[in-house]
């Protein structure tokens, strides 16, 4: 591994960050419904209900699971899933650009020389995010599970209906949201240095302190791979060049941080929705490929 060690971070940034941080994972903790989460822990009490066989009080628990699902369709006709948890964790790979490329290359040379899990063991480190689980609950297939098992129980098949049910739990949807926190701690530079470059007499000593960490997490995000180079990178450099040299010279430096803050943002905003899965690739896509 090289050397070279990463920038120190600003005290201020890294409140800025973790603050950052929270908010993301508080954004969505708010919009987990209690109609959805009670719904779900009825549906538990009447798998209880039919494993004793209580029928009348199994129909009672459904209706009052019927009853919380139709508020939560009122209110959003158009409504697929609602989120009933939140989870959160953090990989944070503590090296530079590179130690990333130096275990990248590893990894390249480890799978040439068959020697998979070794090289899996290198990847599941090279990242640097906050990760946000959020488990949802899919209105539309609950409210037809419902109503389909109450014949069943009626009829006193209680397994059958338990069965049921237990496919219905299974049907819970988890979305992952990646925030990078390179990119964040790169946002969060930014913001500061804006606020210290609008006040009266800056320390351009300071701003070009922050401009510099703010890069080189970008370098570090970019490494990872998050993000494309040419989409998300290149304008951000080309911005990073025109402060470089405007903190160099005399000019104010009013307002200068506001284009890379707000190209900043635009990029966490891409960041802060749900993942889509990787594909795992099959052999006939690559034969496909190949003609």
């Amino acid at each position: 591994m090289a050397d070279k060690k990463r920038m120190e971070e600003n005290k201020e940034v890294t409140k800025k960050v973790e603050n950052a941080q929270d908010n993301y994972v508080d954004e969505r903790v708010k919009k987990v419904t209690q109609e959805a989460v009670d719904a779900i822990n009825m549906v538990a009490k009447v798998i209880e209900l039919l494993d004793k066989k209580e029928k009348d009080k199994a129909l009672e628990e459904i209706a009052n699971v019927l009853g919380k699902l139709e508020v939560l369709i009122a209110r959003d006709p158009n409504l697929q899933v609602v989120p009933v948890d939140v989870k959160q964790s953090i990989v944070d790979f503590p090296g530079t650009v590179d130690d990333v490329e130096a275990a990248k290359a590893e990894v390249v040379a480890l799978i040439k020389a068959s020697e998979v899990q070794a090289a899996r063991d290198i990847m599941l480190n090279l990242a640097s995010e906050l990760d946000i689980y959020v488990t949802a609950l899919p209105i539309g297939t609950y409210p037809v599970v419902m109503k389909a098992i109450i014949p069943l129980i009626e009829q006193e098949k209680f397994e059958e209906a338990k069965k049921l049910l237990v496919e219905a739990l299974e049907t819970l949807v988890i979305e992952k949201i990646v925030i990078p926190l390179p990119i964040l701690r790169a946002e969060q530079a930014i913001i500061r240095a804006n606020e210290l470059a609008n006040k009266e007499n800056p320390n351009k000593d300071e701003l070009k302190e922050l401009l510099a960490y703010a890069k080189e997490q970008l370098e570090l995000g970019e490494a990872l791979g998050y993000g494309k180079v040419e989409i998300d990178y290149k304008d951000l450099y080309v911005e990073i060049s025109k402060l470089e040299k405007i903190l160099e010279g005399e000019e104010s430096t009013k307002d200068i941080f506001e284009t890379l803050k707000e190209k900043l943002s635009g990029i966490m905003a891409k960041f802060n929705k749900p993942k889509a899965p990787t594909q795992m690739p099959k052999a006939e896509d690559k034969k496909e490929e190949s003609k």
